[in-house]
C-alpha cells in the first residue's frame, strides 16, 4: 500500500504523548464499557435495538434524522482578504473532526480518537482549531448529556438552523470557491498582474523570475481566474497557451497547474491518468474521493465541458472488477453533505455493521445501498461525510479495542485498501494524512513529480489547512516540507515550488 506508517501507527504520538482521555461516549464510572466481540453496544436511548433473526449482526435502517450537534462546518480561522475579492465560500476543510460542544468526543488538537490510534497528535501540535460553538439545540433546550444523545425534539414548528457561517463563507452545501460555473473573476482588478506575465513571457527570452513571483502571488481561484480573464482582454492572447510555449518539464506543468484553477486542474489531473498508460490510481483517489455533491457534480460537468467524454464511463472502462464498482459508487454522488451533524448512534450503528460484513457474517450482509461484504464497507464509508467518519471509526475502536484502519489493512488490498484509508484518515485527521501523501510523492527512487505538483497545488487553495499540513509534516518528519521539497527538486521548478509553499 502507498501509505508510509511512521512510528507509533499513522498519527500516534510519541513516547511523550498527550495523557489518556475519556474516550467519547463513555458512560460514567462503573458501567461496563465496549461490547462483546460481535455484539452491538449496551442500547442506550435513542439507540439502534439489538435484532434477532439469521441475519442478526446488521442494521439497514437508515435511523432517525441527525439532530446532534453540527460539526460539519471548518474549524479553521477565516482566510486573509485578498484585495478586491467578492465575498464566496471558502473552501471547507473535508478532512478535520471539529471541536465539539462540551461533553461530547474529548480530543487533542487537530486529532481524533483514544491516544496511539490513528489521528492522535503529534509532538508540537498544531494549533486548536477554532470552534463556532453552535450547539443546534433550541432555545431553552437542556445541553447534550454524556453520551452524545440528540437534543429533544424543539417546540411545534421550531426547525433548527444551519450553523453559522464563518465571513466570506456562503450557505452550506454550494460548491467550494473555483469550483462555481461561472467562476468569479474581476479582470480589472488583476490587470497589472498580467500586462506582468505579458513582458515576462514577450520578445526574446523568457523572465522566469518573474513568471515565479506574479503566479506565486495568486493564491485565491479568484485571482488566477482574474488574471487569466485580465491577459485576454488586454492582450488577446491565452495565458496558459503563452506559459506552455514560453517554458518547459516540470516548472511548465507546474505553473499551468496554477493557472487553471483548482477545477480545471482536477479534470485535467484525471484525465491524465485515465488516458496515459497505467492508471494512476492515486490521482483518482485525490480527486474523486470524499468530494462534496456539488463539487462532485461540477467536476464530472467540466470533464464533459472540455473533453466531449463521460467521467463514469471513462473511469469504468479503465478499472475493472471490485474497484470498478467501488468508484462506480463513488460517483453516484450519494455522500453526505459536511454540514449534516453527526448521528451518534448512526455512527455505531455503521461501525457494527462493517465489523459483521468484514467478518462475513450471515447471508443478507448488506450496506446501506446494498451489496455483500466489501461492498457494505465501501458504500457505508463513501456515503458519509467527514465528521460521521471520524465518529464512526471513534465508535469502532470503542465497540471493539481495535482501530477500524488496522482491521481495513487486513481484510483489503491493493486500490480498494488505499481509497477506504484515504477517506477514513481523512475523518480523523486530514492534515496528517495528506502530509503522508506529500511525503509518499518524494519517498523512494526518484519524485513522483505529477502527484507532488498536485497536491501541493490543491491544498494550497485552502490557506490554513495547507498550514497545518506544513506543521504535520515537520511533526512527523522532524524537517520542514520546505527543506524536503528543495532535496527532491531543481532549477526553476524547485524555485516556484518553494514559492508556493511559502
Amino acid at each position: 500500500m502507498s501509505y508510509q506508517q511512521y512510528p507509533g501507527g499513522y498519527g500516534g504520538p510519541p513516547p511523550q504523548g498527550y495523557p489518556p482521555q475519556q474516550p467519547y461516549g463513555a458512560p460514567p464510572q462503573g458501567y461496563p464499557q465496549g461490547a462483546p466481540q460481535g455484539y452491538p453496544p449496551p442500547q442506550q436511548q435513542g439507540a439502534y435495538q439489538q435484532p434477532g433473526g439469521a441475519a442478526a449482526g446488521f442494521y439497514n435502517q437508515s435511523g432517525p434524522p441527525p439532530q446532534g450537534a453540527p460539526y460539519g462546518q471548518s474549524g479553521y480561522p477565516p482566510q486573509p482578504h485578498q484585495p478586491g475579492y467578492p465575498p464566496q465560500p471558502e473552501y471547507k476543510d473535508r478532512g478535520s473532526y471539529q471541536q465539539p460542544p462540551p461533553g461530547q468526543y474529548p480530543m487533542g488538537p487537530g486529532a481524533y480518537g483514544t491516544p496511539g490510534g490513528y489521528g492522535a497528535p503529534p509532538p508540537n501540535p498544531y494549533p486548536p482549531q477554532a470552534p463556532y460553538n453552535y450547539s443546534g439545540a433550541p432555545h431553552g433546550a437542556p445541553p447534550p448529556n454524556a453520551y452524545g444523545q440528540p437534543y429533544p425534539p424543539g417546540p411545534p414548528g421550531h426547525q433548527q438552523p444551519f450553523p453559522p457561517q464563518f465571513p466570506g463563507q456562503g450557505p452550506p452545501g454550494g460548491p467550494s470557491p473555483g469550483f462555481e460555473d461561472p467562476p468569479a473573476c474581476n479582470p480589472q482588478e488583476y490587470s497589472k498582474q498580467a500586462d506582468g506575465l505579458r513582458r515576462a513571457m514577450k520578445g526574446f527570452g523568457t523572465d522566469e523570475a518573474e513568471l515565479i513571483r506574479i503566479v506565486a502571488q495568486l493564491q485565491t481561484p479568484y485571482a488566477v481566474h482574474s488574471v487569466n480573464k485580465a491577459f485576454s482582454q488586454n492582450h488577446h492572447r491565452d495565458l496558459i497557451k503563452d506559459v506552455k510555449s514560453e517554458t518547459s518539464g516540470r516548472f511548465e506543468d507546474a505553473l499551468v497547474s496554477v493557472l487553471r484553477g483548482p477545477l480545471l486542474e482536477e479534470v485535467h489531473a484525471l484525465h491524465d491518468a485515465i488516458h496515459r498508460p497505467g492508471t494512476t490510481e492515486s490521482v483518482l483517489n485525490d480527486v474523486l474521493l470524499c468530494r462534496s455533491p456539488p463539487d462532485l457534480d461540477a467536476i464530472k460537468k467540466a470533464y464533459r465541458r472540455t473533453f466531449s467524454r463521460d467521467l463514469e464511463t471513462d473511469v469504468r472502462g479503465d478499472l475493472s472488477m471490485k474497484t470498478e464498482n467501488m468508484f462506480s459508487f463513488v460517483l453516484q454522488n450519494r455522500r453526505a453533505e459536511e454540514f449534516v451533524p453527526v448521528d451518534i448512534a448512526q455512527a455505531e450503528k455503521d461501525a457494527y455493521n462493517i465489523q459483521m460484513a468484514m467478518e462475513g457474517v450471515g447471508a443478507g450482509v448488506t450496506g446501506p445501498f446494498g451489496g455483500t461484504h466489501q461492498e457494505a464497507v465501501y458504500s457505508t464509508i463513501f456515503s458519509r461525510n467527514d465528521a460521521q467518519i471520524g465518529a464512526i471509526a471513534h465508535s469502532y475502536e470503542r465497540m471493539y479495542n481495535r482501530r477500524l484502519e488496522s482491521v481495513i489493512e487486513k481484510k483489503f488490498s491493493g486500490h480498494m485498501e488505499d481509497a477506504l484509508l484515504y477517506a477514513i484518515r481523512g475523518g480523523t485527521n486530514k492534515a496528517n494524512r495528506d502530509a503522508v501523501l506529500l511525503e509518499d510523492s518524494m519517498k523512494g527512487l526518484g519524485t513522483k513529480d505529477t502527484l507532488l505538483i498536485h497536491r501541493i497545488v490543491k491544498y494550497r487553495w485552502n490557506k490554513a489547512h495547507f498550514e497545518n499540513v506544513k506543521r504535520a509534516y515537520q511533526d512527523i518528519y522532524r524537517k520542514s516540507l520546505e527543506d524536503r521539497v528543495h532535496g527532491e527538486t531543481s532549477g526553476d521548478y524547485r524555485k516556484f515550488l518553494i514559492a508556493l509553499l511559502i
